[in-house]
């Protein structure tokens, strides 16, 4: 059958545009950006000027063959901290986690809290236990204390409120109890007076803020996975449509959240307008 011209012309422009997409998916989906952001408190102790944290969160047992572990190097912070959800339960490798944080572990201290991921993933023990050779700090409902020549800080972590519900009913449970008593009984520790906590979930900030928290770092929200122009995220788990927190740093009081976007992907396979981010945060004193 012969094709007129009109018609060449058609499937020209629609293979190029075809290409196209999968061009820009292809980069969407795996050029990884670097986000900087300047904190600042007064409370913060003067050795702790200039002190770089790199945020890992989200990565879903994507691999990146080392380039994602050689930005970190580039960065060469003082510790990274992981957010939850570096493995995907529906598709588990504990061997893609372990060999991304060996690639880190002699870059800097690693503090990590769990994700939903985890918790849901039936092999946490397991991991776990393959962190703990590598030296990470699991801060699961823990405090430690970050010391810098003598001035002290603190770092605390929630596990994911899926510890509780495992399968079932998690997407729909309140864990706003749950939060506020974890909070509650990681503060009986502290002994410091600025104070850095690792969550998951970014839905509860407000809880983060009343309980007079510093500094969050958290995920799970995927940058609302498609971001729409001057709008931002589409949608994110327990946020449902249009999210109010998914990427960025947010504050409220004296309380400071930076939400990572994320490094890989669930159950929806594409990101739209919404890169993969490793984030870096320096620490300043003035404000």
């Amino acid at each position: 059958m012969k094709i007129e011209p009109k018609g060449r012309k058609f499937f020209l422009i629609l293979f190029f545009i075809t290409i196209g997409f999968i061009v820009f998916c292809l980069w969407q989906n795996n050029a990884v950006v670097i986000t900087k952001h300047r904190y600042e408190d007064a409370k913060l102790p003067r050795n702790f000027e200039d002190y770089v944290i790199v945020q890992v969160s989200d990565l879903h047992n994507k691999d990146y063959h080392g380039r994602l572990s050689k930005k970190i190097k580039e960065i060469n912070p003082n510790i990274i901290v992981i957010t939850g959800d570096l493995i995907d339960r529906r598709n588990t490798s504990i061997d893609i986690a372990v060999k991304f944080v060996k690639q880190i572990n002699m870059i800097a201290p690693i503090y990590y809290v769990s994700g939903n991921h985890e918790e849901l993933s039936g092999k946490y023990d397991l991991l776990k236990r393959e962190l703990e050779k590598l030296n990470v700090q699991i801060v699961d409902n823990a405090f430690v204390a970050l010391i810098e020549n003598g001035d002290k800080i603190g770092l605390m972590g929630i596990a994911d409120p899926a510890i509780l519900q495992r399968e079932g009913n998690y997407l729909w449970a309140d864990s706003s109890n749950y939060i506020k008593n974890s909070l509650k009984e990681l503060f009986k520790d502290v002994d410091t007076n600025f104070n850095i906590l690792l969550s998951h979930r970014p839905e509860h900030f407000d809880i983060y803020r009343d309980m007079n928290v510093d500094l969050i770092f958290s995920g799970h929200a995927h940058g609302g996975q498609i971001r729409i122009p001057f709008i931002g995220g589409l949608i994110a788990p327990h946020q449902g449509l249009f999210p109010k927190y998914t990427n960025g740093m947010y504050n409220k009081g004296a309380s400071s959240m930076v939400v990572s976007r994320g490094l890989g992907n669930s159950v929806f396979p594409l990101r739209v307008f919404n890169r993969p981010e490793l984030v870096v945060v320096t620490l300043h004193r003035h404000r």
